[in-house]
This record gives C-alpha cells, structure tokens and sequence, in this order.
C-alpha cells in the first residue's frame, strides 16, 4: 500500500504468484477460487489453521486500518500439495499442446517441493542449486521402527486428532497416549477413544508440575469427567455460534525438557504395563501402577509424587452406556466411497435404511442474497468461520445450508465422503429417517483399505 497506493486502492484483492500462475492455467478468474497454497500463505500472510486461518481484523487493523477490509476479500483456507490447484483449461492445453484435464499442482516454495517434483525418495539424492545449494534426501522413520521391531506397524497420519483419525484406526490400537498440550485436543482423545471402546494415557505438564492419567472405556472416570466449567469455556471460547473463531486459540503451556521427558518415560512405562499386564497372554509380574480413572501427579519442585482417583460424573456425556458395537466394514477404496455405497453395504442388514449420519454439522453451501453469490463449502461447521460467513462481493451476510444426515436420493449422497471431510477407517450409522431415534447399523468406510503404509 506504500509503495503503490494507486494500485492497491483499485485491487479487489492480493494472490500469491506461486497460486496465480496455476489458476491462469486452469482457466480460473475469480480470485475467491483460486485454490492458496499452504506454504505461502504461511510464509507471507501469517496463514496457521491453529490460529483460524489469516490474521484477523483487529490485527491487521493495528498495521494499517485498510489491511483490516482486505482481510474479507482474501481467502479463509490453505491447502497443501495434496489438493491440486485445478486442471489444465481448453485455452492453455491447445497453447502448451497437452492434454485437457491434466491436474495443476498446487503452488510451494522452497527447495523442499523441487525436490519432489525431482523424485526424491529413499537412495535418491537431490542436489539443488538456486538461490542456495541444497542436498536432500528421505529417512523413513516407519522402516527405522520396524527395524527395532517387525512387529511394529507405522502410519502417519497429518491432521487433527477430532477429524483426521477414523475411529476404526483408534480401535485397532492396543493403547493411545495422549502427548497434546491443548484442552480441546484432550476432550477429542478421550471422546474418540471412548467411542472406539480404547484405552488412553494422558500426560501433562507445565513448568515444574507433570501428570499421567489413565482412562478406560471399560469402567472408571474419564478425562470429562474431571473438567470444570472453567475448562469448558476455555474449550468453547475458540467458537462462537458453531463456527470457528478466526485468531483464537488455546494457550500453550510452558514446560521443560526435564519434566517432558518424566512424564512420557511413565506413560511408555504404564502402556507396557497395562498391555502386558492383562489378557490371556499376560506376563508374570506385569501389573499396571494405575487402575482407570486414576492419576499420578509429579512434582520437580519441591520433588513429590502422588497418585489420587478421579471423580466419576453422573452428567459426563462421553459415557453412552451402550455395549461396545462391531461396525460392518464397506468393503470399497475410501477415497471414492460415497453415502450411497454405504447405504447398499448396509442394505444387506436392514433394507429399509435410507439416510446416513455423519456424526457432525456440514456446512454444504452458502449464498448472497443481496447479490447472488453462491459458493459450495463442504466443511463441518466448527472449521468454518464466522468471516467466511460474510459476502466478500457485498459486505452482506450469507445464508448457509448445513446437514447432519446425507439422504438417499439426494445429489449429496452421490458425492465421496471424503469431500465432506470424513477420513479413512471413520465409523457412520446407517438410519431408517421414519425413525432416526433407532440405533442404526454402524458401518466403517474403507474397509478394503491396508490399515499400514
């Protein structure tokens, strides 16, 4: 805005270069569609989906007041290089001579994504030379685990815990230790893990106090168990009406290497315990020091340890009270399996279902009344802000449509789940929606899918 005031007064809005150039491509004009890649927008616009996206209005305004209306006219999310930023248009593949439809990645910076592009894998080294030099190459830590032990089966999953990891993916695990440092990521712990009928350990620290707790689905309190009113409205004050707060986040905690490294060598020390300890195969000698719904606390100054037993809540809503369920698996690739496989896998149970529930608020589209706009979303409600519910054309507020069940016949229900943000190995319920207060048929999607990489 200094250095070219003229031009920033007649701009409607700012596109990186690196996500420009692959819209041309794909013939795409409006710069609300242009897909941004994560890499820049982080770089250059303090893009962080912890933090609710971009800056928000009050930050920038402190920079400068104009910053703060651009802040609308910009874009709410980031994608990385798994999303393509579209496909090669009619005009562009005639003038390059390639095939029409062709997928453009998306825009990156940084020798990282050359190296890549170049094939970088395991005994494949990259050299680099542009504006540095730089050697890169690839470790596996999966193959490195599986060299300690064969046994062990590794698959990384980047997302968030409450929205990335299908619970099938948390059943089949022996034990879960919870090492996050946010109220938030512990309630989706212990919900999913209660959901999956798997146990948990937490651990917790701050600059001289540490805890580990263990939780069951099988009895004994839980983590919501033991949250206060205070921790509750901590958790909620990132949202306001079901959407996203841009900006907001959870406090961190201060910690120290020291207490870190105590409180994770006794939560490996309580897993192997606890699965050594019980079953048909149990190992003489192996007993776990914590029951459920017990706590030890560590303290480096003065130096103390005491281990109390958390108070069960009679009003805890993580507690269904239901017998642990088996889901039936769809036997088809996650990332083309859509409400209406689902649907037809559990027909086979019960004819009469027709409608799937998803678990979560999608918001599926949204629209200016006062000017027309209308765009899809296929996000859940709570990824969603409420800046991404104002018009960027108008100022005015959108109308938006949401759903908690997909229905059969609808062009929802044609669309892969995966669209709508489900992950892999994530359990549904197939309903009758004459009666949605029935139990339902619990289905697991990707079921086809190898649980390893």
């Amino acid at each position: 805005r200094r250095t070219a005031p003229a031009v920033f007064k007649a701009a409607y809005s700012w596109v990186e270069l690196a996500d420009w150039i692959p819209s041309v491509l794909a013939g795409i004009k409006d710069p609300r569609t242009v897909k941004r890649g994560v890499c820049c927008a982080g770089h250059k616009a303090l893009y962080a989906a912890d933090w609710g996206g971009l800056p928000d209005k009050e930050f920038l305004a402190r920079l400068d007041p104009r910053l703060a209306a651009l802040r609308d006219r910009l874009f709410e999310r980031a994608h990385d290089a798994t999303v393509p930023a579209g496909a090669l248009c009619a005009q562009w593949a005639k003038t390059l001579g390639l095939r029409e439809g062709i997928p453009i990645a998306i825009g990156e910076i940084d020798v990282h994504y050359g190296a890549i592009g170049c094939g970088v894998a395991e005994g494949v080294l990259v050299k680099i030379i542009g504006t540095s030099t730089c050697d890169c190459g690839v470790v596996s830590a999966a193959r490195r685990v599986r060299e300690l032990n064969p046994e062990v089966s590794v698959r990384a999953i980047v997302g968030d815990i409450a929205t990335d990891l299908g619970l099938g993916d948390l059943a089949r695990a022996t034990m879960v230790f919870g090492c996050v440092d946010s109220i938030g990521a512990r309630w989706a712990i212990n919900r999913r893990c209660l959901e999956a009928g798997v146990g948990w350990i937490n651990g917790g620290t701050n600059e001289w106090h540490g805890e580990v707790a263990r939780y069951d689905a099988a009895g004994g309190a839980c983590y919501e168990c033991t949250m206060t009113d205070q921790m509750f409205a901590r958790m909620h004050g990132r949202f306001e009406c079901g959407f996203r707060i841009a900006g907001a986040s959870d406090v961190p905690m201060a910690s120290t290497s020291s207490l870190s490294s105590v409180i994770a060598g006794i939560q490996v020390s309580e897993a192997l315990q606890s699965v050594m300890g019980t079953g048909a195969g149990a190992s003489p000698g192996f007993d776990p020091h914590l029951n459920p719904g017990q706590r030890l606390t560590v303290q480096l100054r003065p130096y103390r340890m005491h281990v109390d037993d958390l108070p069960w809540s009679d009003t805890c809503l993580a507690h269904s009270g239901r017998p642990p369920e088996v889901p039936v698996r769809v036997d088809r690739p996650w990332e083309v399996t859509t409400a209406v496989d689902v649907l037809e896998a559990a027909r086979a149970i019960d004819p009469g279902v027709d409608c799937l529930g998803i678990r979560f608020e999608l918001v599926t589209d949204i629209a200016c009344h006062a000017c027309g706009t209308h765009q899809d979303v296929m996000l859940r409600r709570n990824h969603t802000t409420l800046q991404a519910m104002t018009c960027p054309g108008c100022g005015a507020p959108f109308s938006f449509a949401t759903n908690w069940f997909i229905h059969s016949g609808t062009p929802l229900a044609s669309r892969p789940l995966r669209e709508m943000g489900l992950p892999r190995h994530e359990w549904v319920r197939a309903y009758r929606s004459a009666s949605p207060d029935a139990p339902g048929i619990l289905m697991e999607l990707g079921g086809s899918d190898p649980l390893t990489n």
